[in-house]
């Protein structure tokens, strides 16, 4: 309904210019994404400055608007600001990662609750994340595990030095287009956590992940592939 007022958790995935004054702020609520006009967010008086930025989880209060998708933000405080995020490039690298990830994947209605957790605190721990690469995969296992995609890496055969792992299948034993991952790789997917891991294991399972997200979602990997070289280096 026009003018119906809705008070929600967001967390503020893009900002964007709408008028010499004012922005387009696109918000991941736990009932999906809500784009809002924040009407004299640039007015040197402005009552929303410093109020929202990127990454941050505010609560939100905006006026639906029935005609369109872009509804009127009234009122916006801050909740969580994770000031360490500005820091690190890296860390900036993968927050955005995870932001456009979540737009991209995140449906409409009650399940948008498990997107906006998972979100939330991946961003959390991201301010104070030494492994990039462990907290990068974790979020794309969660985020195909939401969207009906979790890839079975249990199966694979522990008396060889490599498998072969369907990427059509999402599984070892399957046919179709396939990737060769090592066992030492296979055993840290599958969540063998006691094994020991390093940089070649874990850069290993990224480009399995993001082979495995560019055949059934499309339009992640080259994304995947620059953010994977800022936090490696």
């Amino acid at each position: 309904m026009a003018g119906e007022i809705t008070i929600s958790h967001g967390i503020c995935l893009d900002i964007a210019p709408w008028s010499k004054t004012s922005h387009v702020t696109t918000w991941l609520t736990p009932n999906g994404k809500v784009p809002t006009v924040v009407k004299g967010a640039l007015r040197p008086k402005s009552r929303f400055l410093g109020q929202y930025d990127l990454n941050y989880t505010c609560e939100i209060l905006f006026y639906a608007n029935s005609r369109n998708d872009l509804h009127a933000l009234r009122e916006c405080s801050p909740l969580k600001m994770r000031e360490n995020l500005r820091f690190s490039y890296k860390a900036l690298a993968l927050a955005g990662y995870f932001r456009s990830v979540a737009s991209k994947l995140c449906p409409y209605g009650n399940e948008a609750g498990d997107w906006f957790t998972l979100l939330d605190t991946h961003l959390d721990r991201l301010q104070d994340a030494a492994g990039f690469l462990e907290l990068m995969i974790s979020f794309d296992m969660a985020a195909l595990s939401l969207s009906g995609l979790k890839p079975d890496f249990s199966d694979f055969q522990k008396n060889k030095s490599y498998s072969e792992f369907s990427i059509s299948g999402g599984r070892f034993a399957g046919h179709g287009k396939c990737v060769r991952i090592s066992n030492e790789t296979a055993r840290y997917l599958s969540g063998e956590e006691s094994m020991e891991k390093n940089i070649k294991i874990l850069l290993e399972a990224s480009r399995v992940i993001g082979v495995y997200y560019n055949f059934h979602i499309g339009s992640m990997l080259d994304m995947r592939r620059l953010v994977i070289n800022l936090i490696s280096e």
